[in-house]
């Protein structure tokens, strides 16, 4: 064993030659899959065991008529609430965006007020469901009848 040799495994331990554990290559692989594993848990609907009616889910979960009515209720002032604060929330970022110029603070708010409307999206067909009593209606169905 020659000179070389030693300072060749020497070297091994001081510099590092693996340019995946420098990139981190393993993590960057790790974070590409749950951000898509994540996308495709997102976009992509569970569908269910059975089907059942309205009357039978009441049935199921032991809801009245009563408590049906009490909870339709309850999800049109939820409905309201959310869509006063959109507004409320839509028309600050306006307010912020006109008058300290700051666009990044509209974006902001902007992002809130969208977030807060599906909220007044998910109430309104739930309410929509309970109204007419079926389960499992569609967006089409939804939108064809309120217009």
């Amino acid at each position: 064993m020659g000179f070389f040799s030693k300072v060749k495994d020497a070297s091994g331990y001081v510099v590092n030659f693996k340019v995946t554990k420098w990139a981190g290559l393993d993590q960057i692989k790790d974070s590409t899959r749950s951000v898509a594993n994540l996308g495709r848990n997102l976009f992509i609907a569970e569908q269910s065991n059975y089907v059942e009616t309205f009357e039978e889910a009441m049935q199921r979960l032991n809801i009245t008529e009563a408590e049906l009515n009490a909870r339709r209720k309850e999800f049109t002032r939820l409905m309201f609430i959310y869509l006063f604060a959109a507004l409320a929330i839509f028309a600050y970022s306006i307010y912020v965006v006109a008058m300290h110029k700051n666009f990044m603070g509209f974006m902001m708010g902007f992002a809130i007020t969208i977030y807060a409307l599906t909220f007044v999206f998910k109430y309104h067909f739930w309410i929509y469901q309970i109204k007419h009593k079926k389960l499992g209606c569609t967006l089409r169905e939804w939108f064809l009848d309120i217009r």
